[in-house]
This record gives C-alpha cells, structure tokens and sequence, in this order.
C-alpha cells in the first residue's frame, strides 16, 4: 500500500536491490520522494481544497491584494467567490490599459486578477469581507507516519509512481544512466495516465480565453464592464 515513507523506502530498497543503507542513505530517498510527490502534484493538479478566509486589515497587501495559501499552487475551477458572489476574471494588462483610474474606485469587489502569489480584488477588498475559492494544492511533506499526498484515500494507486522517481534518482546518483531513464519514462507515464483519468469527469476541455485584447478595438471606459 505505500501507507507511509518507511513503506516506500522498503519498497525503493527492494527495486535497487539495496535492503540495508549502504551506498544510498534513508535520508537521501526521502529527499527524493517528497521531491517526486510534489512534482507529481504540481504536474497533475491531483489534489484540490476549497479554501475560505474572513480577512482581516493586514491580510490586505497595497489596499487590494491577499496573498494565497502557502500550500497553494494555482486556482482550480471555479474561481474567486466575494462575499457568495462569483467575481470575473480580468487582469493588471486590462486594467492599465482600459479601466481609467480602476486603483481608486471603491464599492464591492466584481473582478479579481493575480499576480505572483497574490489575488487583487477591484474594486478594493475590506476587512471582514469573506473570500473563497478552489485551488490546487501542495502535498504535504512526507515524515514519519504521514500519509502520501494530503491522505486522499482515491490517489492510493498513485503512490508508486513517488516511488518509481525515487528509484529512478537512486540510479542517477550511481550514474546508471538507462537504469534512471526507464525509471523516469515510467514516473511520466505515471503523470500522463493521472491527466487523463482527471479529465474523465469533464464534459469539454478547458480552454483560457484571455481578457486581454489589441487596442484597436472599442471597449467601455468602464473597467467593471470590460468583457
């Protein structure tokens, strides 16, 4: 089952043939499986929460930014909610470009943009206001007894492919160079394979349609009404 580290080390330990530390340390394996968990997720998007947070005055960064979680790594479906209302997308290019004087506008929230770590909110945010969204998340770092990625019983039968990167940079540290590479076509295999069984339950691709457009063209003066 690879329920934990000590489970996937065993199993790295049998694949290089190495059951007792000799020539590769616990330590350095369990670098490399928390290296390829994370990989993994980052790749896949695998694991999503929905996050919420009442804001408080210094959550608030240049009177219109809120800094992400730091387990966080990109926004999932669904997008920014505002006190229960869903906001839209724009984007600091947009803005600077079509909404006039967007920085000093006040009322509720109805677009957000990002940029780094951030979610800017225009109009500007308050404090006491609810925001709420899905994101894809890190895993949490493997140690001890900690189950791989976040404990999410359905990615059981993904936990080999932490163990496969793990083997494949035991046999890089050896220079076994074939050894590493077949190892590593199976661990990106293993990603592919999560892609597709992750867009199973969508009706139609995804598809980013930028808000962004060539000044040439006639738009609102308004930012709330850009589209």
């Amino acid at each position: 089952m690879l329920a934990n580290v000590s489970e996937i080390i065993t199993s790295v330990r049998y694949l290089i043939n190495e059951s007792t530390a000799s020539f590769w340390s616990d330590a350095e394996i369990t670098i490399w499986i928390n290296e390829g968990q994370e990989i993994l997720c980052n790749e896949t998007g695998l694991l999503s929460s929905y996050y919420t947070h009442t804001l408080i005055a210094d959550d608030i960064i240049n009177d219109r930014e809120v800094r992400l979680y730091s387990d966080f790594i990109a926004l999932d479906e669904g997008g920014i909610i505002y006190n229960d209302s869903q906001l839209s997308p724009t984007s600091l290019k947009a803005l600077d470009e079509y909404g006039g004087d967007w920085r000093s506008l006040t009322g509720t929230p109805e677009k957000y943009y990002l940029r780094g770590d951030m979610i800017g909110f225009v109009p500007k945010p308050s404090a006491g206001d609810e925001i709420a969204y899905y994101g894809i998340e890190r895993a949490t770092e493997l140690s001890g007894s900690t189950t791989p990625l976040s404990g999410n019983y359905r990615t059981v039968a993904f936990r080999t492919y932490i163990r496969d990167y793990a083997v494949g940079m035991c046999w890089y540290k050896k220079n076994e160079m074939a050894k590493y590479n077949d190892m590593m076509l199976r661990f990106y295999n293993g990603i592919n394979r999560i892609k597709n069984i992750l867009k199973q339950d969508k009706d139609q691709r995804a598809r980013f349609i930028p808000e962004y457009r060539p000044k040439t063209r006639t738009y609102s003066t308004n930012p709330l009404e850009m589209r």
